[in-house]
């Protein structure tokens, strides 16, 4: 069976099981976390899948990231890498947490945009940025704010597969690419 219909239905299973708990909200903030710590840390991968490891160890690579989480929280979460574990699933902990970020947004109305720019965007222009995106409900934009001083100027905003490409960068690859020169960026 492929990875990616396995890890979307412990997913979905587990947004379900989140939900009737009253622990979905909680669940979406740490599977954030525990996506971006794949991200981070290189081995963790390799470390949560080690079966020399005991379980009680590899769950807590997990539950101890979130010391002041909800206790209901955290009996969700350790009761799905208790699953994970006893399943030999372990290798699809990733694409769960990523699957089911994915799904919360859906079942919330939640939409995800980056919005990246050379330099700090303030809280007023970020607030401006969800209310032109959402006017109706701009609460329901999440809006992660990143700087790369590789744009030289402008901004780079993107909403779900939609990418507004209005940097220096882009300009500058525009023209050598209409003029025939090669891009060095």
């Amino acid at each position: 069976m492929n990875t990616g219909v396995i890890a979307s239905r412990y997913a979905a299973a587990l947004l379900q099981y989140a939900t009737s708990c009253g622990a979905d909200r909680d669940l979406y903030d740490m599977m954030k976390r525990i996506s971006a710590c794949f991200s981070e840390i290189p081995d963790l991968e390799r470390s949560f899948c080690n079966r020399i490891i005991s379980n009680e160890d590899r769950k807590a690579l997990f539950l101890d990231l979130f010391p002041g989480a909800p206790e209901k929280s955290l009996k969700v979460l350790s009761v799905f890498l208790d699953l994970l574990l006893r399943q030999r699933r372990e290798y699809i902990v990733r694409s769960v947490s990523l699957g089911y970020v994915d799904k919360y947004r859906l079942q919330q109305g939640i939409t995800y945009s980056v919005l990246t720019t050379v330099v700090p965007v303030d809280d007023s222009t970020a607030e401006r940025i969800k209310s032109f995106l959402d006017p109706v409900n701009p609460q329901k934009v999440e809006l992660e704010l990143k700087q790369d001083a590789g744009l030289i100027g402008g901004f780079s905003l993107r909403v779900g597969m939609k990418v507004w490409d209005a940097s220096l960068l882009a300009r500058l690859r525009e023209v050598r690419k209409a003029y025939g020169l090669k891009d060095i960026y």
